[in-house]
């Protein structure tokens, strides 16, 4: 008979089990051929999430020199012949050029850097505002304009009146031919065009000469009004004060505005006799950037702004030098600790259910046999060789994988859209082959006979003692250099494993969990005899008898333990891994904040905090007033420090129960001829030593340090700061300052949308924060939601594969099951006694599983927080530590719990065998 013709009579004859090989095959290779590119996605979009949220000045390469292209700021024009300067404007520079060799500069960077850089542009303006005398009949105080010339502006802009400005003739010095003192050409007022905002704010019509109040300058002629083509065009991140003029509303000096105008580029170098800054920039745009490149964009990043790139080489005594900077590799940096962060948890969840599927492969592989078992053992006693067997039951594995890894990969390309790679192929033809390797190692002779278990607990197999000390010593060497190496972050964990993924994170708590059920598993023949010969006394049938099965033949042997403990560990780290990540934004978000809600902008007086604490909801407010460097001494040394005030009871009141909150708050208000303070470490002073000295206005105070504190939550403070009550500052030093935040508590109940409405009423140009938002808002990058979906994807493989293991195993003993539940049922044994003996087979494991796995799930959370830095995705500086959630932990048990009950239902009804007579026309039992 024919190889193909008996793989096809045994796919038809019992064609159950081997479905569910290839079953456990599609979903391996769904899982291996979509999670690849899943992952780059969430890359890719976390990287374009960052860029684009980013402010545009912050993430564009520019420079900044003193020098203007194609001229030197402060010179003028000189008399020479056939020339009259009081009609010749100066030439215009040859800008053009200077763009040209910047684009140049650009087209020398590798790739993918030269495809994220746009095109270079720049800008001019003089350093020193020129200031101009007021409009008749308006409040401003002063006006100061700063001069600007670009060589692109007119193509953001559209001029609404007027027209754009043109070079006119500028003051020169003519020498006389004999010598003496140079005659001064006087020059023609400087032509300007600004935004039409600009000109309503300032009261300016077109036309209109303003005088320099610098009375030896040329005046400013206004001859152009525009609007901006695009308001929100990048473009005008880089000048921001374009649109409108900028009022500030001094107390003391009334309404101050700055303006910006624009004038011809022939003008900039002969306006800025104190000096002009040039500003270039490259466009930045990493939508295009694929996840695997950010560490190659980062390193060329760096690269391109650690050199000085000279795009004037004409000008060999004054070249023009570009020295690139951009806020982008500090975001690239955060990306890459982030994709570190990321992958290095993603190698943890997936090592479980990788371990699963092998066991749960193996489980099916051993059905399929014992489904096969009189067929191959006719076959085997007709001379069959081992290899034609293992050939045989191959075969059918190959048939059968290689069909489901097909539709699996088929599946991945439609679920994760994204072109496929050579890794995604590999892992998917890997998970058709399991089937067949799986069957082929099931299908040894020696494994077609059946022995019973309880004759010797220890097994005498050397090979098996040797592989399992293997596995105990790779799981302490490994765990071991895992806390030796320390906390790896950033660039260093990606460099140091290849596409991000360290092997030694990945195959730590993989060997941490075998060790544990190997352990387990040897255990459990010794605690199932001593729960039969504790049940024995007993007169009850169904404790004993399921435990002596139990003890005799344990279904499916240690192979089910294996399944079940990796799958419980991989659901309850997942649940402590994101109880933790999750936690650590929300205190990081509260430490940021430092209240539930925290009002900043506007200058917070007494009557604003009065205001705010009469809103509804609101229970207590302080405001927290910047009292400014006051020198704090030590005897004769000392050194100034940021003081930072605040009504030290209100702020006991606001910051209750927040983390990191300094201890002993209240008595910062102490009366006293002491100042009580909260130091930072940076101040050089410690509680309790004497001779300490703040110095104000008013006087010095001896000062108490309280405490120290490196972070005040909600209150930015430098590194050398102290924290004291507002009231006895005053009192003590004459201290005082202007407070422009304000920590709100809220009451029982209160809403937070709607008292920040309320104090958007009061406060229009506040900025109200809220920790709850903010810690939303980080959860909801690509990268935390990203991981949060890869938990519940490793719960949901977790349970199938659970399940799946479950079904097997009580499959697996269906057939020995339902003889001895023919007799029995002869005799008189219910329904409800039968279902007890069932749930014997399997309840022994499922409760090692949840005892083993909820001890793994303690365990390898602290191991991968010991080696992994997930500040990144924390949004903060400190590592946190593992939070277990009462709430997700025992969710994750009952779920346990749930999957087994409902998969011992499947296997009960597919385990059906009809009548009892059936059963014992059988035959004798083996």
């Amino acid at each position: 008979m024919s190889l193909g013709l008996l793989t096809t009579r045994g796919l038809r004859a019992s064609w159950g089990a081997t479905l569910t090989l290839g079953v456990v095959a599609l979903l391996a290779a769904l899982v291996l051929s979509a999670a690849p590119r899943a992952v780059a996605g969430v890359h890719a979009r976390q990287l374009a999430f960052e860029t684009d949220g980013a402010a545009v000045v912050d993430r564009d390469v520019s420079s900044e020199s003193a020098q203007i292209p194609g001229s030197h700021p402060g010179m003028v024009a000189f008399e020479v012949h056939d020339v009259d300067p009081a009609t010749t404007p100066p030439d215009a520079p040859d800008w053009a050029a200077y763009l040209e060799r910047l684009e140049a500069v650009r087209a020398e960077q590798p790739l993918p850097l030269r495809d994220v850089l746009g095109a270079a542009d720049f800008q001019v303006s003089t350093d020193d505002a020129v200031r101009v005398a007021p409009a008749e009949g308006s409040d401003l105080r002063s006006v100061s304009v700063f001069l600007r010339a670009a060589p692109r502006v007119q193509e953001h802009v559209e001029v609404v009146e007027g027209r754009w400005p043109q070079a006119a003739p500028v003051r020169t010095l003519s020498f006389p031919e004999g010598g003496g003192q140079p005659d001064v050409i006087p020059g023609q007022p400087v032509e300007m065009a600004v935004s039409r905002a600009t000109a309503m704010t300032l009261g300016w019509e077109v036309g209109q000469v303003h005088p320099r109040l610098v009375l030896e300058e040329e005046p400013l002629r206004l001859v152009g009004v525009f609007d901006l083509a695009d308001p929100d065009d990048p473009y005008w991140a880089h000048s921001p004060t374009v649109g409108d003029a900028y009022v500030l509303d001094d107390l003391n000096q009334g309404k101050l505005a700055t303006a910006v105008a624009y004038v011809d580029p022939a003008m900039i170098a002969p306006v800025s006799l104190r000096g002009a800054t040039t500003t270039v920039w490259y466009p930045v745009d990493a939508g295009g950037v694929r996840a695997g490149e950010a560490t190659t964009l980062l390193a060329q990043l760096r690269g391109f702004t650690t050199t000085a790139y000279t795009v004037d080489e004409e000008d060999a005594f004054d070249p023009f030098v570009v020295r690139p900077a951009s806020g982008l590799v500090a975001i690239l940096d955060r990306i890459v600790a982030q994709r570190s962060g990321v992958d290095a948890i993603l190698s943890v969840l997936a090592a479980g259910p990788l371990g699963a599927t092998v066991a749960v492969l193996a489980l099916g592989a051993r059905l399929v046999v014992e489904r096969r078992r009189p067929a191959l053992a006719l076959l085997r006693a007709r001379g069959a060789s081992g290899a034609q067997l293992r050939g045989l039951m191959a075969a059918e594995g190959l048939v059968v994988g290689g069909v489901a890894s097909a539709l699996g990969f088929g599946a991945g390309l439609l679920l994760v859209a994204g072109p496929a790679g050579g890794t995604e192929v590999l892992l998917a033809a890997g998970a058709g082959l399991a089937p067949a390797v799986a069957l082929a190692l099931a299908s040894s002779p020696r494994g077609l006979r059946e022995r019973r278990s309880d004759l010797s607990p220890r097994s005498r197999s050397r090979l098996r003692w040797v592989a399992e000390v293997l596995v105990h010593a790779g799981a302490v060497v490994s765990t071991w250099l895992l806390l030796q190496r320390g906390v790896v972050s950033g660039t260093a964990g990606a460099a140091g494993a290849a596409e991000g993924v360290d092997p030694l994170l990945a195959i730590a708590p993989l060997l941490l969990s075998l060790s544990a059920t190997l352990l387990a598993v040897r255990a459990y023949p010794w605690l199932a005899l001593a729960v039969e010969r504790a049940l024995a006394p007993r007169r009850d049938l169904v404790p004993f008898l399921g435990a002596a099965r139990a003890t005799r033949d344990p279904a499916g042997g240690p192979v089910p333990a294996l399944a079940l403990v990796l799958a419980v560990s991989v659901a309850a780290t997942s649940g402590v891994l994101y109880a933790t990540v999750s936690g650590g934004v929300s205190r990081e978000a509260w430490s940021a904040v430092g209240a539930d809600l925290r009002v900043s902008g506007p200058i917070v007086g007494a009557e604003e905090v009065a205001a705010l604490a009469g809103i509804d909801g609101v229970a207590a407010v302080t405001a927290v007033t910047d009292l400014g460097a006051l020198p704090l001494r030590v005897g004769l040394a000392g050194q100034r420090v940021d003081v930072v005030g605040v009504d030290a009871l209100a702020l006991a009141e606001v910051q209750q129960g927040i983390d990191g909150v300094p201890p002993d708050l209240a008595r910062l208000a102490e009366q006293g001829a002491e100042l009580r303070v909260v130091a930072s470490p940076g101040t050089g002073v410690d509680v309790g030593l004497p001779g300490v000295q703040l110095a104000g206005p008013g006087g010095s105070a001896p000062v108490e340090v309280v405490t120290l504190a490196r972070d005040l939550p909600g209150i930015s403070a430098s590194r050398a700061f102290v924290l004291v009550d507002s009231a006895r500052a005053e009192e003590l030093t004459g201290a005082t300052g202007r407070a422009r935040t304000a920590l709100v508590a809220l009451g029982p109940g209160a809403d937070p949308v709607q008292v920040t409405a309320a104090v958007h009423e009061l406060l229009p140009s506040a900025l109200v924060e809220d920790p709850a938002q903010r810690a939303a808002a980080i959860l909801a990058s690509p990268v935390s939601s990203g991981l949060a979906s890869a938990f519940l994807v490793a719960v949901a493989l977790a349970a199938l594969l659970c399940g799946a293991a479950v079904v097997m195993t009580l499959m697996l003993a269906g057939p020995a099951r339902a003889r001895l539940l023919a007799v029995l049922q002869t005799l008189g044994l219910s329904g409800r006694q039968s279902r007890g003996l069932v749930g014997w087979e399997i309840g022994p494991w499922t409760v090692v599983a949840l005892v083993v796995g909820a001890l793994l799930g303690a365990v390898v959370p602290r191991v991968v927080l010991a080696a992994v830095d997930v500040t990144a995705l924390t949004a903060g500086d400190a590592q946190p530590d593992a939070r277990f959630d009462p709430l997700l932990l025992a969710g994750v048990a009952g779920g346990f719990v749930v999957v087994v009950l409902l998969a011992a239902a499947v296997a009960a009804a597919l385990g059906r065998r009809g009548e009892i007579s059936a059963q014992l026309r059988i035959g004798e039992e083996r």
